[in-house]
Order: structure tokens, then C-alpha cells, then sequence
């Protein structure tokens, strides 16, 4: 999680595209720990080199879907639930390894390690399914009121290399802005391929960078100086559930929430809709953030 606009790498779509093309390798490696061959795949990853010196947590997530619906195409990632427990390095490759847990004729479930040499920086269980008899139907609705894109304004998001648009536009995301934990944005993305894992990876990505500013909002700079300021913000872990389908060339709501800030650590949630107000996907996160000294410490 990174803590402000200010602080976010610019990305370019190409760059993105690139890190999401995975490329497979051999499956013998003495840190597979004797997992079959037949359940197991691995890819070569390649990372994304910014300012920040840690691997980029929402490109880990994108492409853990991805490789997620390379290993079982004629499925769809339903969940991802992912901790980071270290930093990686962005300027080494990573080792993706997938280990199948189980793969039926309607579900799988997978393992999905992110590793450098012998440390991991990331590691997920990933469920897959496909659209079977329902049962019932329902969800909560998007609440009247939201202003739409069309009265949004554009707010430039060096991270995200597509369309962005908030009420208020940038002044909504600058440091001295003071309001509640809350944030609506929206989203679209027409610079990549309109497919359903492109779509889904795309989203992933989108939802890590904002939880950490959104935490922020009922503070003033000169109150978080005052308080020692912000010295360390980084993600736990990150759980997205995906609904239903949806596509990135169209409009998406990201209606972000801190709901909880204390004792070092951090909670939010995401909850993402489409313009006609259908639900596709919610995201929660944990984290810590940390002060610096107090001034005059």
C-alpha cells in the first residue's frame, strides 16, 4: 500500500501488459518440497522497477490472477484471498508456483507462491468455479445519490494508466485534503484487451493503492507532522471475491472505506459496482501504519 498520489510510480499500460505475460518453466526445483508434477506449474514473473523499493503489491495480485486462470482456463477466479509476508526485491525475477489442491468438474482451489531464491514475498489461495444452477439472487444495491462518471472529474493516477474520475477531482486525493475514510472512484480502462482474465487482473490491481491514503483523509498534514508522521504503511494481506462478470472498458465504481485505523494497523474495504449499480466484486485489507518519532522525542 503506498500513502498518497504523490508517492505512487507512473506505470504505463505497456509496462503492464508486459509484467502480466507470464512465462512458464520447468517444474523440478529443490523448494518444491516433492509436490507431483502433475500438480504443480511454475512461471517466470518479471517485475515492475519504480522509485518504491519493494515488488508492487498490486502487480503480485494481478498476475496471481492470471496465472491462477493459466493453470485452469476453463475456470474463472472467484476468490484470492493473499498475505505478503516480506518485501520482494523489484529488480530480481520471481519463480510463480502453483500447486493444485484440488480441481473438480465445478471448483478448484490452488496454492500460489511468489518466491525469490528461498524467500517468499507473497503467497495466495486462489478458488476457481464456473456458473452453475442458482438457487436464489441478491445483493446489496449501490445507494442513490453517487454522483456518476459523468460528474466526476478526472483525477490523473500515475499507478493506474487508465481513466480515473472522483468528485472533486484531485483536490479530493491531495495530502492537505480533510474528510471522512471513504472514497468513491471510477474507473475504466479501454488501453488493454477486453478479455474476462485481463479484466479481473486489471481490477485486482486497482484495489490495492487507495486503502492506505483513504486512512489518511481525517487528518490533516500538519496533524499527522504533529502526531510524528507517517514512517511505514505496507499490506498484510488482501482478499478479493469476484461476483459476477464484468468488463474493463466500461465504467466502475470502487466505493473504498477505512473502517478501522488503530494500534499500528489498518482495515478497509471495497466494494465495486458497474454503472447500472450491479455488485462484481469487494476487496478487504489489512495493514500497518506506523508513526515516525514525535517531534521533540
Amino acid at each position: 500500500m503506498t500513502g498518497g498520489v504523490a508517492t505512487w510510480p507512473t506505470i504505463a499500460a505497456a509496462d503492464l501488459v508486459d509484467v502480466l505475460d507470464l512465462d512458464g518453466i520447468a517444474a523440478a526445483d529443490p523448494a518444491d518440497g516433492g509436490v507431483p508434477d502433475a500438480a504443480l506449474t511454475r512461471f517466470r514473473a518479471r517485475n515492475l522497477v519504480t522509485p518504491i523499493p519493494r515488488t508492487l503489491g498490486a502487480q503480485v495480485l494481478a498476475q496471481t490472477v492470471v496465472a491462477a486462470e493459466r493453470v485452469v482456463p476453463r475456470m474463472a477466479v472467484q476468490t484470492l484471498q493473499g498475505v505478503f509476508p516480506r518485501a520482494g526485491d523489484p529488480t530480481a525475477p520471481v519463480d510463480v508456483r502453483v500447486e493444485r489442491l484440488h480441481e473438480g468438474r465445478s471448483a478448484a482451489i490452488l496454492q500460489v507462491g511468489f518466491r525469490q531464491g528461498a524467500a517468499e514475498h507473497y503467497r495466495a489461495f486462489v478458488t476457481l468455479g464456473v456458473a452453475g444452477p442458482e438457487l436464489v439472487r441478491h445483493a446489496d444495491a449501490l445507494p442513490a445519490g453517487v454522483p456518476g462518471p459523468e460528474e466526476c472529474a478526472e483525477v490523473s493516477v500515475p499507478m493506474l494508466p487508465w481513466e480515473v474520475r472522483t468528485a472533486g477531482g484531485a483536490a479530493a486525493l491531495a495530502p492537505d485534503a480533510v474528510g471522512p475514510p471513504r472514497l468513491d472512484l471510477w474507473t475504466r480502462c479501454t488501453s488493454l484487451p477486453d478479455t474476462a482474465t485481463t479484466a479481473r487482473a486489471i481490477l485486482a490491481w486497482s484495489t490495492e493503492g487507495f486503502l492506505g491514503p483513504v486512512a489518511l483523509r481525517p487528518y490533516s498534514r500538519a496533524e499527522l507532522e504533529r502526531r510524528g508522521g507517517r514512517s511505514m504503511s505496507v499490506a498484510l494481506s488482501q482478499n478479493i471475491t469476484f461476483h459476477e462478470p464484468f468488463s474493463a472498458h466500461e465504467w466502475l465504481l470502487l466505493r473504498c472505506a477505512s473502517e478501522y485505523a488503530g494500534d499500528g494497523r489498518m482495515h478497509g474495504r471495497i466494494r465495486v459496482f458497474t454503472r447500472a449499480g450491479r455488485p462484481v466484486a469487494s476487496v478487504t485489507a489489512d495493514g500497518l501504519m506506523r508513526p515516525g518519532p514525535r517531534p521533540g522525542a
